[in-house]
């Protein structure tokens, strides 16, 4: 994607529910998707035609009714390459960024809030660590990397091929320098 208009598009909260809830593997109706939004089932078909504009949803075959119709995501392994080369196109990579950020928080939010509530053998499965470490900007890549690696032989699975007792987990690797500092200052 390269028009920053286009990429922008992408940052807004509700299209991230809906980007989020079809990355399920789940068919979806816009009244469905609704309860993810916040929205009127009206207003998330809106924001849905738009994500199939851009190519991240797709409508679903009709359920068996014939009057239900669902969406899924079009590519469930789809990665966005933003154009960043222009100031606009950095600006609106980072409101993307941003939005993928805070959806991801609430997610963890959500859990560590009710972790209390949650099965036993689901307790305390969920973890933040933080790791200041010195790389170059190639181990840096390399870092990255392996962690992606660690998590190759989980993204094969869909909803329907998922082993018993398994559910939805969000792992999020972050892999950023911290800001540059004028000489000097550490």
């Amino acid at each position: 994607m390269r028009d920053p208009r286009d990429i922008r598009a992408l940052a807004h909260p509700a299209r991230m529910a809906i980007l989020d809830a079809l990355a399920s593997g789940e068919e979806l109706t816009a009244t469905e998707c609704a309860e993810f939004t916040g929205l009127s089932p009206s207003a998330t078909a809106y924001h849905l035609k738009l994500l199939q504009r851009y190519g991240f949803a797709e409508p679903a075959p009709a359920r068996s009714d014939g009057r239900e119709r669902p969406w899924r995501a079009s590519n469930r392994s789809r990665s966005m390459d933003l154009d960043t080369s222009t100031a606009g196109g950095a600006a609106a990579a980072w409101e993307v960024t941003a939005a993928y950020i805070d959806r991801t928080k609430a997610v963890a939010e959500e859990f560590v809030a009710g972790e209390h509530q949650e099965p036993p053998e689901w307790q305390d499965v969920g973890s933040l660590s933080n790791s200041d470490i010195w790389l170059s900007a190639e181990e840096a890549r390399a870092v990255n990397s392996a962690l992606q690696e660690v998590l190759h032989p989980f993204r094969a699975r869909s909803l329907k091929e998922r082993p018993e007792g398994t559910r939805r987990v969000r792992v999020m690797n972050l892999v950023f320098p911290h800001p540059r500092r004028p000489p000097g200052r550490g």
